[in-house]
């Protein structure tokens, strides 16, 4: 539509996670909850898919209030018809946790924080300090997506690109492990890099490469608007 020649590399892609008795245990006890904290839009598909397989009826949700780490996971929450209570303005765990402390107590609140098998534990550690107790559960393993039916990636590789735009720190770290990032930026100097928001970005330090942008909304509507800054 605006003109860009796409290629689609898919870098990860969610299977169940190993452990899932954990999360069965966390369906037994929603009612328990105070607060459900979806970190992705990915996170939110994974929680319903699991819960309607044991119940039929969204009520079995409980009472608990809903968080959600970023407009794009709030919007999937919406489209589910359900309400999201408190979404911080950046996508990072300072800022939920920041956020949560803001609108109110949260000291002995337990939260159920939904979220991918490996995930770090800065947010978890974020809400604790404000005296949250809280239970991290999988509800979905990110593993790395290595079919390439559509040859993208061999082209990428042939031809390399303008701009590389990654939308989570686990597309980086799976990208990275297939086709080597710093070694295909050298390859290809004109490369860009952009970054969907301050996690991703972190990870793409961590390879000793500096993104040309991180969006100022960490969503893909952001990502587009900085690249056509660009």
């Amino acid at each position: 539509m605006l003109g860009a020649d796409v290629l689609q590399i898919p870098a990860v892609k969610g299977i169940d996670p190993e452990n899932k008795q954990n999360f069965i245990d966390a369906l037994l006890a929603l009612n328990s909850y105070d607060w459900l904290v979806f970190t992705s839009a990915n996170g939110v598909a994974a929680f319903f898919d699991l819960f309607f397989k044991r119940f039929h009826d969204m009520r079995d949700l409980g009472g608990a209030r809903i968080a959600a780490v970023g407009p794009a996971t709030a919007a999937k929450l919406r489209d589910l018809h359900l309400q999201v209570d408190l979404t911080p303005d950046a996508a990072t765990a300072k800022k939920l946790a920041e956020a949560f402390a803001k609108f109110e107590s949260i000291e002995n609140l337990k939260m159920c924080l939904l979220r991918a098998e490996v995930a770090n534990r800065e947010l978890p550690e974020a809400l604790e300090e404000f005296g949250a107790i809280v239970d991290d559960i999988a509800i979905y393993k990110t593993v790395a997506e290595t079919e390439d039916p559509a040859g993208t990636g061999a082209r990428l590789l042939a031809e390399g690109a303008d701009w590389i735009t990654f939308t989570s720190s686990s597309t980086v770290e799976h990208f990275h492990a297939r086709f080597d990032l710093p070694k295909l930026l050298k390859n290809f100097p004109q490369m860009k890099i952009a970054s969907i928001g301050p996690e991703t970005t972190k990870t793409i330090r961590a390879l000793g490469v500096e993104p040309a942008f991180e969006a100022k909304e960490h969503t893909t509507d952001g990502l587009i608007a900085g690249l056509l800054k660009e």
